[in-house]
């Protein structure tokens, strides 16, 4: 309707045209909910308020596709300053496995959960390559993972770094158990037009603690 491309004022509480924006985005990714908005200004934002809307003290998050991009390195604490903000700093503990020639180590995988049950609160999947020398994970690789997770750690979140994975199959990792994706809208869904915005997108409750 025009009246979702009016401007709003104030807090912006019922924003027709935001609400059903968000609406849209979470039906195209096969998620329950999600947000998209132009004021996240790269994927490493976007990751960053999934990252710390999830992450509580004394958490475990736990990457097995290998290390994260750089720019979340010091999100994550694993480089730069104590004392600058970072998930360590609040008490959010890391470790990663790396990937084997099939794929997942599932074998490792099962072995830290198991030996960490109960404080695995988010296993992180990178789809992209990125800047490693391996391959870029399929929809159906992320959901054998999502499913062998949430078997062995149920309250765990599995969420998926989604950047430059978006369209290129006919589902999203969110239609295949990941319980969230982030993602940036100046690559794939911005089709190379938009300069900034990112979303995210998952179960309800993920999205509702991002938000």
């Amino acid at each position: 309707a025009d009246a979702m491309f009016d401007s709003t004022s104030g807090y912006g509480y019922d924003d027709k045209g935001r609400d059903t924006l968000d609406e849209i985005w979470a039906r195209v990714m096969g998620a329950e909910a999600a947000l998209v908005r132009h004021n996240i200004v790269s994927g490493t934002h976007a990751l960053t308020i999934g990252l710390f809307g999830l992450l509580r003290p004394n958490d475990i998050m736990f990457s097995i596709a290998g290390k994260p991009y750089d720019t979340l390195e010091e999100v994550i604490g694993i480089s730069g300053n104590p004392g600058d903000g970072s998930l360590k700093d609040f008490g959010v503990s890391y470790m990663q496995t790396e990937l084997v020639e099939s794929g997942f180590d599932f074998e490792a995988i099962g072995k830290a959960l198991r030996e960490n049950a109960g404080k695995v609160k988010m296993v992180f999947i990178q789809r992209s390559k990125g800047y490693l020398n391996r391959k870029t994970l399929t929809v159906e690789e992320i959901g054998e993972a999502a499913k062998f997770i949430h078997e062995l750690s149920p309250d765990t979140y599995v969420v998926v770094d989604n950047c430059y994975g978006e369209f290129v199959e006919t589902r999203e990792p969110t239609a295949v158990g990941a319980d969230m994706i982030i993602g940036s809208l100046i690559k794939n869904p911005g089709g190379g037009m938009a300069e900034t915005g990112g979303y995210i997108a998952g179960t309800a409750r993920a999205v509702e603690l991002a938000s």
